[in-house]
């Protein structure tokens, strides 16, 4: 699933228990003129309109309700946006568990094969350095133009 995806979900059964737990709420959220999708476009833009990159369960939550409570206007909700969602989870699923295994042993693997070839890799040998001449060598001069 995409964490768009992800995002969507998350949100609607947030706001399924929700519109569970109050008869109020659940009348606004049946609205046919409002959206899940277009509640999690209109948090993107309230985020990124905010100018912040984390919000808390609850500042999320906050603003979805608010999208369903309010009259929020066709310009409040913005345009799609194109960006990575990602989102907390109090459990991990067998399947999240084996990906982030996968990729702890991949990223070792990466380190491993770094070290060996930072090992292996030939010593750079020092630069040679200009020197002065020592007492009786020729110096070989090339003659200038203005010496002619």
């Amino acid at each position: 699933m995409k964490s768009s995806e992800n995002f969507i979900e998350t949100i609607r059964q947030y706001l399924d228990s929700r519109a569970a737990s109050d008869t109020l709420f659940a009348i606004r959220y049946a609205s046919p003129s409002k959206s899940v999708a277009e509640c999690c476009q209109y948090i993107l833009n309230e985020v990124k309109h905010q100018g912040v990159s984390v919000l808390t369960n609850d500042e999320v939550y906050s603003l979805a309700c608010h999208y369903f409570d309010g009259d929020v206007s066709a310009e409040e909700i913005g345009k799609p946006i194109n960006c990575k969602v990602v989102i907390s989870k109090d459990q991990l699923t067998e399947e999240d568990k084996a990906q982030l295994k996968e990729q702890a042993m991949e990223q070792y693997r990466e380190e491993q094969l770094r070290e060996i070839r930072r090992q292996s890799a030939p010593k750079a040998q020092p630069k040679a350095t200009a020197t002065a001449p020592k007492a009786g060598e020729e110096i070989n001069v090339q003659p200038s133009l203005f010496d002619l």
